[in-house]
């Protein structure tokens, strides 16, 4: 009966919990991997009182670039989507409303580095790359935390190597992370 017991804890716990790639734990980072991996599949976020899930699509072009497409499932009717390409270890992101590629990430920036969005409604710093994030199912270190200074709010986003977005913060308070139940 124990037996039982413990394998059925176990198949609902792997059903409940899941694995950003194989043999790769949902907390700990993927050393080889990178801070924007396009490797995801899915994920689920959580966002205030809200969550979306985050699917991979397809590839579009978009003025002869080809990008990922993710669609943000909110629910009730309510998908977003955004495009994002990689070139020579740059990350761009493609502003469909203002019709501009704004730079996401480049590996080569370092601790400090400013930059501003293609509209300019942004500036983007490089905080740290051994950030720390507390969520409700991980404690993460060794992350890369980039500010992003808007005119009303500040958030600083935080990136695990292999897994991309992990979480955000408003005044060090939690607002956003990724989750492992898919759930509610």
């Amino acid at each position: 009966m124990k037996k039982v017991i413990f394998i059925l804890f176990l198949a609902i716990t792997n059903s409940i919990f899941s694995q950003i790639n194989e043999g790769q734990d949902f907390c700990s980072p993927n050393e080889n991997g990178d801070y924007f991996p396009s490797s995801i599949d899915k994920k689920r976020i959580l966002w205030q009182d809200k969550s979306y899930f985050e699917t991979k699509n397809n590839f579009v072009i978009i003025n002869e670039k080809k990008y990922i497409e993710y669609l943000q499932d909110w629910g009730e009717k309510n998908l977003s989507k955004m495009y994002l390409r990689e070139e020579n270890g740059v990350i761009y992101e493609y502003k469909k409303d203002v019709k501009k590629e704004t730079i996401r990430f480049d590996k080569n920036f370092k601790k400090g580095h400013i930059w501003k969005t293609a509209e300019g409604d942004c500036e983007y710093e490089i905080i740290s790359f051994n950030g720390k994030l507390k969520t409700p199912f991980c404690k993460y270190e060794n992350l890369l935390v980039i500010r992003a200074k808007f005119e009303d709010v500040t958030f600083d986003f935080y990136y695990l190597k292999g897994h991309g977005y992990v979480g955000a913060t408003v005044k060090d308070k939690l607002i956003s992370c990724v989750t492992p139940v898919w759930n509610n």
